[in-house]
């Protein structure tokens, strides 16, 4: 009784900081989401301009969400001093809209709050909690121990800021039954865009599996004996943990492309070297889509592609996770032209889709990017197989479809990982069926 009651002094306390703290963050207050309707493609016309040549007074509105095609919904955020802007030119085109959430900064403090009442417990859990990067990286440190010899950290550079790019690597004690030296691998990263928070979360629950699992689940221990598992929970630690601590719709690096320039930071998914700035970009250093000065400017996907590169040969599949959409991509983002293996890809992300959605009837999309999504260049996924040669590449855009957004609550997280962790799980099973007979690794 004692204890309980100390827990709750303690969470009223803790309570009133955390309010302190939100007020010198960034103000969201009177800050509306907006989700626009576009009935034709003249409407749609005028979204596209308003994304990538906006007028000043329009300039960095908060695109949650594409314009793409005709009947699909387009999610802005909406400051108070650009909302009747905004509905002048929404209703000068007829374009319907409605506003699906009238104070950002409200939804925020429910997020804090929800996320807060998970810490009374003694140990912060992965299943119902956005970690920020110290807690997240303290986490990976305890699970790494208790996995003993067949989980490894491993730092892969530094970030703009000095934070450490440190990814876990998972395999099994288990000697090859061949001379080669290495096995096939799977990379897994998260967190490239810092707001899309389930990306991260997803990410060290899969981590979690793979140690948990591997002496009860015999699929688990098939994969971990079959692969070596290299998973990046943050490619971008500076902008996710500006996202806890300043600015929760955060979504580029935190690097400083010249001493006194307005605008930090650079979009680290239009950074990679491969068709860089061809589409889908803005060359606004302002903006959410800046693709940076030159390709890999960035130290976070430098470091990404040179891990990678250090180890070609060996990679079967390549995952990167993002939110949100519910959608299950294979490459190419830059152009509508498939990629050779796009298939053998496709067979597999079917396979996926139907393993997500046998849990919870949570529904995905699969197909190419430019097909699905949007027109974008310069991303990793299209440079792991372009470049780097993986012959099994997806982004997966992970929950909602737009009812909560960026801002999907904690206790989504779970249903969110076990989930996601059955598609991936299962994709990797068949791709093992799939290639077994071209690899040595037969146990």
């Amino acid at each position: 009784m004692q204890r309980r009651h100390l827990q709750i002094v303690c969470f009223l306390l803790t309570n009133c900081f955390i309010r302190q703290t939100i007020t010198t963050k960034d103000d969201f207050t009177g800050h509306q989401l907006f989700r626009v309707l576009p009935q034709n493609r003249e409407q749609l016309d005028v979204l596209q301009k308003l994304r990538y040549h906006p007028p000043e007074k329009l300039e960095n509105l908060d695109f949650w969400s594409e314009p793409t095609e005709t009947g699909g919904k387009v999610y802005l955020g909406v400051s108070p001093e650009q909302r009747k802007d905004l509905e002048t030119l929404l209703s000068k085109h007829r374009i319907p809209f409605e506003i699906i959430a009238n104070n950002i900064q409200r939804v925020l403090d429910e997020h804090a709050q929800r996320n807060l009442e998970t810490r009374l417990n003694d140990e912060i859990s992965v299943y119902d909690t956005y970690l920020d990067f110290d807690e997240a990286m303290s986490w990976l440190r305890r699970i790494t121990f208790q996995c003993s010899s067949r989980c490894s950290l491993h730092n892969i550079g530094k970030s703009f800021e000095g934070r450490n790019l440190t990814l876990i690597k998972v395999q099994s004690t288990k000697e090859p039954s061949t001379g080669t030296d290495r096995k096939p691998s799977i990379w897994i990263d998260s967190g490239i865009h810092a707001r899309e928070w389930i990306a991260p979360a997803t990410a060290l629950y899969f981590i979690d599996r793979l140690v948990l699992d591997y002496d009860v689940d015999s699929e688990v221990q098939d994969l971990v004996d079959g692969y070596d598992w290299y998973i990046l929970p943050f490619v971008n630690p500076d902008g996710y943990q500006y996202s806890h601590v300043k600015n929760r719709l955060w979504r580029k690096t935190r690097s400083k492309i010249a001493p006194h320039a307005v605008c930090v930071g650079v979009d680290a998914n239009r950074n990679f070297d491969f068709h860089w700035k061809s589409v889908g970009y803005q060359d606004d250093p302002c903006s959410d889509i800046y693709p940076g000065p030159i390709p890999f400017s960035e130290p976070e996907t430098k470091a990404v592609a040179d891990f990678i590169l250090s180890r070609n040969g060996t990679w079967s599949l390549f995952v990167t996770l993002h939110s949100y959409g519910q959608l299950l991509m294979t490459p190419f983002g830059y152009t509508s032209e498939k990629p050779e293996g796009y298939d053998k890809m496709m067979k597999l992300a079917k396979v996926a889709k139907l393993s997500i959605e046998n849990v919870y009837r949570t529904e995905y999309a699969v197909g190419s990017a430019s097909d699905i999504l949007y027109r974008s260049s310069g991303t990793s996924r299209d440079w792991a197989y372009g470049v780097a040669k993986i012959p099994y590449v997806y982004t997966i855009e992970l929950r909602d479809q737009g009812e909560h957004g960026f801002l999907l609550p904690p206790n989504q997280i779970l249903s969110s990982g076990i989930e996601t962790w059955e598609g991936v799980k299962n994709l990797a099973l068949t791709m093992d069926q799939l290639e077994r007979p071209k690899s040595p690794w037969n146990f």
